[in-house]
């Protein structure tokens, strides 16, 4: 079932950084390869997004200065038109700084895009879904396609800011542990998203989850450089 429009545009009013976040259809993630995500379902033929987000784009107000634009894959693949629309309407509504999502492969197209925007005087601030820095576990299990031999600071020179999955079957209290340090030493941001289960097979460890809300949760949620979302909802946006 597609998403209604009040599930596509969040604004968030509260917390260290007031933004509005934006959910809209791409074509769909390239890769399609990650065992534990089905977000690619979100994708559509350019005849049906592109009506679609300049619909969830007329919501924004530029009320806080910031955008986070969020699509099923990578920013790359919203349609042009959709594209350069963002662009305008930071220049029209004096949105100084930009938060998009990219895939590691799309680096090379992130670092142009930054250098665009300032020029433009707008800040981009990439994020990228790292998950782990647990590489084994993280290309082995995961299938995330970033390769091996990625050095955390190589990955901070493009990136602002971060995902960490976790409560995944497989994973651990030590790795995540381990995770966290390095996120938070390296970007700017760190998202810590709670495994929900989908339509993969991939599960939820309900014991590893149980054993994060316990004895992260609580510091987490007041540590101004971490996001916590337990549920894929939590930005407002999604369903």
């Amino acid at each position: 079932m597609a998403m209604e429009m009040s599930e596509r545009y969040s604004c968030l009013s509260q917390g260290p950084q007031p933004m509005e976040i934006v959910l809209l259809m791409g074509r769909g993630c390239f890769w399609k390869k990650c065992r534990f995500c089905d977000y690619y379902d979100d994708a559509g033929e350019d005849a049906v997004s592109i009506p679609l987000d300049h619909r969830v784009l007329d919501a924004v107000t530029g009320e806080f200065g910031r955008l986070v634009v969020l699509n099923s894959g990578s920013y790359f693949e919203l349609p042009r038109e959709i594209q350069a629309r963002i662009i305008d309407l930071c220049m029209e509504k004096g949105i100084g700084h930009l938060h998009l999502e990219s895939h590691w492969l799309l680096a090379n197209q992130v670092k142009k895009l930054k250098a665009e925007l300032a020029r433009k005087g707008i800040a981009l601030h990439p994020r990228i879904g790292i998950e782990t820095f647990d590489e084994d576990y993280r290309e082995g299990v995961m299938v995330k396609g970033m390769g091996y031999g990625l050095d955390p600071s190589d990955i901070a020179a493009v990136f602002d800011e971060c995902c960490l999955l976790f409560g995944m079957e497989g994973q651990s209290p030590e790795q995540f542990e381990r995770d966290l340090v390095l996120a938070k030493k390296w970007f700017q941001t760190v998202y810590i998203n709670i495994f929900n289960d989908n339509k993969t097979p991939i599960k939820a460890d309900t014991q590893l989850i149980r054993w994060f809300m316990d004895n992260w949760y609580e510091a987490l949620e007041k540590d101004p450089q971490c996001w916590v979302l337990v549920e894929n909802t939590a930005l407002g946006v999604g369903d």
